[in-house]
């Protein structure tokens, strides 16, 4: 049965598996393999001017094997948004609503505080093809915002997408 909770440290491990299962994604964004550190990497990475305590994770876990993570900055870049910094899906189980599925349970736990107005997603345009149509099904729009974004060998842009908590 598949079930949700979050995600610490002390499960980077599981979220190491599945980054490596999506290897393909980290090529887009970094130009690289999936490091062996990335999911520790992935759950300590902070942005500037953020506390470690405004960060969580989420999981879709089964039968001790996470199949999906949502990596969430709580008041970030402002004290009404929430920011899903990757939203994640184990790629042998893609096309199967894991990652609407855990976008679900991520509205539903941001809405119990009561404090945020915004969930926010920015898109490397090295991974828009893949990314945007799930992001558009889910109510993401895109604002006018666009970041030059360096990571690796890739050089891009990062577009940030947002849409009201309240609309799922």
């Amino acid at each position: 049965m598949i079930h949700f909770r979050p995600v610490a440290l002390h499960d980077s491990e599981a979220l190491q598996l599945l980054m490596e299962s999506n290897a393909d994604y980290t090529m887009r964004i970094q130009g690289s393999a999936v490091a062996k550190d990335a999911a520790s990497q992935a759950l300590t990475a902070l942005p500037s001017n953020t506390m470690r305590q405004q960060k969580i994770g989420f999981g879709l876990w089964e039968a001790g094997k996470l199949l999906a993570y949502a990596d969430i900055i709580q008041g970030w870049p402002a004290p009404d948004s929430a920011h899903i910094g990757l939203l994640m899906t184990d790629r042998s189980r893609r096309g199967e609503g894991l990652g609407r599925r855990l976008h679900k349970h991520v509205v539903h736990e941001l809405g119990k505080a009561q404090r945020f107005v915004w969930l926010r997603i920015s898109i490397v345009d090295t991974n828009a093809e893949f990314a945007e149509p799930f992001w558009i099904a889910l109510g993401y729009e895109p604002t006018n915002n666009v970041v030059p974004y360096q990571h690796g060998a890739v050089t891009a842009h990062t577009r940030i997408w947002r849409r009201r908590l309240s609309e799922e």
